[in-house]
């Protein structure tokens, strides 16, 4: 997204954050997380993104219970992590704006 943006554009409308997080990707600051991926079965005592600030995040939602959410087919999995990955979306697209007025990008 941020190269769009030095190329010109400014306008976004996409389905993506929500799609993953229906599939079961989180975005975070250090990449995509597949929250079905068996490792995250016994991380209790971490959330998706230390960074994020979102209700799942901030509530310490952990890596497992969201798993669990999403083995056990819970639509509360999915509900989860589109609010996850939309709030990273608003975080990195008020990073962009600030880096605009910024000079930076």
């Amino acid at each position: 997204i941020r190269a769009a943006v030095q190329m010109g554009l400014d306008t976004f409308d996409s389905c993506f954050p929500t799609r993953l997080g229906r599939h079961g990707t989180a975005l975070t600051s250090k990449g995509r997380l597949n929250i079905t991926n068996r490792r995250f079965k016994t991380e209790y005592n971490a959330v998706l993104d230390e960074e994020c600030d979102c209700h799942v995040c901030a509530n310490g939602f952990s890596r497992a219970y969201l798993h669990h959410l999403f083995k056990a087919k819970e639509p509360l999995g999915h509900q989860f992590l589109a609010i996850h990955n939309l709030r990273y979306m608003n975080r990195l697209m008020a990073s962009i704006r600030s880096d605009i007025l910024e000079n930076k990008l």
